[in-house]
Order: structure tokens, then sequence, then C-alpha cells
């Protein structure tokens, strides 16, 4: 298995927000991982371990609250830093243990990126599944593992 490798997964149903969110935290330097919906976000955490997820609350089929309802049931140390996002109201009743802050869309690009680095230094070695496939983000520049 590979040491540290912290992820971010983007799950949003918004094509352009979901590319906008990818290219920044790419170009940051940051392992990036993408879904459309929740059935694709499950499915992803099944893979892979990720450090973060921003998850948008609001999509069609499995939604953002589906899939907080799933991360509940996975063990701790298992579990993203979840940030929501959000377009509507401050979103009530979510799990503190589960949920580490919301951004409002449109969202302050700096700010989001200030929280998703906050997440990412309070931890420690994340240690990756074996069958967990390389990042997008890594794909896209060419620097997959051979």
């Amino acid at each position: 298995m590979r040491i540290d490798e912290k992820r971010i997964l983007v799950v949003d149903d918004d094509d352009a927000i979901r590319a906008l969110l990818f290219t920044v935290l790419r170009r940051r330097g940051l392992k990036v991982d993408t879904a459309r919906n929740g059935v694709e976000a499950t499915q992803s955490c099944m893979r892979c371990r990720y450090a973060v997820m921003l998850l948008d609350l609001m999509m069609p089929g499995l939604s953002g609250y589906d899939v907080l309802e799933r991360i509940e049931q996975m063990p701790p140390e298992e579990r993203p830093f979840v940030i929501v996002l959000t377009a509507g109201h401050e979103p009530r009743h979510l799990n503190p243990e589960i949920v580490a802050g919301t951004v409002r869309k449109p969202f302050d690009i700096e700010l989001l990126l200030d929280t998703v680095l906050a997440c990412m230094t309070t931890l420690r070695a994340l240690e990756q599944r074996e069958e967990c496939p390389p990042a997008e983000s890594d794909e896209q520049l060419g620097n997959a593992p051979n």
C-alpha cells in the first residue's frame, strides 16, 4: 500500500464546478478525483481513501445527504473530512463528526482552498488501498505510475 497519499474527491453534478475545483486543486499540487453524483462518490470511497471530500448536497438520485449517511457508517479512521458545498441556505443538522465545514456557492476559491488545506494538514499518514487507481489529476499530468 502507498502511505501518505492524501487525495481529494470533488462531488458535484455541475460539470463547470467540478472542472473548476479539479483544476484549482490540481494546480496546488493536490491529488484529485471527481464524481458526478452520489453513486459515483460512494463507489470511489469503496476503492480509495480520501483525506477530503468536497460534497454538493443537492444532486439528483443519490444526494449529498445520502452520501453523508453512508460516510457515517464507515469506520472513523476511514472517513474523509467532508466540506459541504451548498447553493441554498446553511444546512442544519449535519453531523460535526463527519462535516468539517460548509462553503456557499458561489464560493470564494481562496476560502475553499484554505479550508481544504486546513483539513489536509490535520491528517497523519493515510494508508491507501492497493486497489485504488492513480488519481485523475496524475493521469492528466502524465504522472501515473507504470
